[in-house]
């Protein structure tokens, strides 16, 4: 269950008077057009009569293939490298993603891996909604601490049995963000994701990428791969660990409720031949097919063309601001894309002190406890 403090802070940052950097959503102004994109993709979609008897249907357990088509080629223009229209599988957003990948595919009494620092609330449907043992791993500012990473994976194998017992071919998951992560902003290298496939391979661990801000990149020359690039097909020693977790949240509206995962086609075929999957169909179906005439209209380009440069120039004035206002003692790394900024306070500061002060200034923020 969501704590009161969590209730009320979601009531307090509804407030029009309130300054709210606790939240990694759209505001009013990146979804103004929203509206009209979406009046215009369902009258594309609803043009031709026949389709009223699919569109308001079930839909395919993996989705729609025209939508995973017209997703695929989006986001291989976004990436600058070729996905698979059969390597997709629609979902409900980032969290359905996480919670179903979860839910379905590893024993309930084994422990799951996630970076230190990480999103709180991905931390939370582990360990508070799905009962999980969650393990923090110590992370750096190119990402997870694989040394230690390997420490506990050696220490917790044993607990997994036999191959022949699991419910995947992984026995475990880490949680990871290596592009533009939340909370730290931060990236992780080429060669620290090559390392990081490399440790998974060694050990069959599900590398669960969340995806959710990669194609906010502000900073000069190509965006950071996204971890599954490096996952490639043609190694030796492949296996396909990394799933890739995406939303529309983030770059379109979170009200629609619409996402994707994207892995090795094995993976995906367990989550979308799961009884979930199956009692559901497409997560959602109808405005999966709104979305892929927004694609075809070219609307979603647009769209997040312009809400790049949006939070471009904000990431930059705030990173000007802090540099400017920052007392001595306080560090933060400047991102070069994604929402977040992590700042370092002195020792002898505590956050949740300086918290409760800002409030008085209608100023939210979250904590590094949390």
């Amino acid at each position: 269950m969501a704590s009161k403090e969590m209730l009320d802070e979601h009531s307090f940052q509804r407030q029009a008077e309130i300054i709210s950097f606790s939240v990694g959503a759209p505001g009013p102004f990146t979804m103004k057009g929203c509206k009209e994109i979406v009046m215009q993709s369902t009258a594309l979609a609803m043009k031709d009569p026949e389709q009223e008897q699919f569109i308001f249907q079930y839909g395919p357990t993996q989705g729609d293939p025209v939508f995973r088509k017209d997703l695929a080629e989006f986001l291989s223009k976004e990436y600058d490298d070729h996905v698979k229209s059969d390597n997709l599988m629609v979902t409900v957003g980032a969290t359905h993603g996480l919670h179903v990948t979860a839910s379905i595919l590893f024993d309930h009494n084994l422990p799951i891996f996630v970076e230190d620092p990480t999103f709180h609330l991905a931390f939370k449907i582990l360990k508070d909604d799905l009962g999980k043992t969650v393990i923090p791993v110590p992370t750096s500012e190119d990402g997870v601490d694989l040394t230690r990473l390997e420490e506990l994976l050696q220490e917790n194998r044993a607990k997994a049995g036999d191959k022949a017992t699991w419910k995947s071919p992984f026995w475990t998951m880490l949680y990871t963000m290596t592009v533009y992560g939340n909370p730290t902003g931060q990236c992780s290298s080429p060669e620290q994701c090559r390392k990081l496939i490399n440790l998974a391979r060694k050990y069959d661990v599900l590398l669960f990428s969340d995806d959710v801000y990669n194609l906010f990149h502000f900073g000069k020359g190509k965006q950071p791969a996204r971890l599954l690039a490096y996952d490639k097909s043609d190694d030796p020693n492949y296996i396909g660990c990394v799933l890739s977790n995406g939303t529309f949240s983030k770059i379109f509206a979170p009200g629609i409720r619409l996402g994707w995962m994207e892995g090795h086609k094995e993976m995906v075929d367990l989550l979308a031949c799961c009884y979930t999957s199956y009692c559901t169909g497409s997560f959602n179906h109808y405005m999966s097919l709104v979305m892929s005439a927004a694609i075809q209209l070219g609307l979603m380009t647009t769209h997040l063309n312009r809400i790049r440069g949006v939070y471009k120039t904000r990431m930059g004035l705030m990173c000007d601001a802090l540099q400017k206002y920052l007392p001595t003692g306080f560090t933060f790394n400047r991102p070069q894309g994604g929402f977040f900024i992590w700042v370092t306070m002195p020792e002898t500061m505590d956050a949740k002190v300086l918290q409760k002060f800002a409030k008085k200034f209608n100023v939210v923020y979250i904590d590094g406890e949390r």
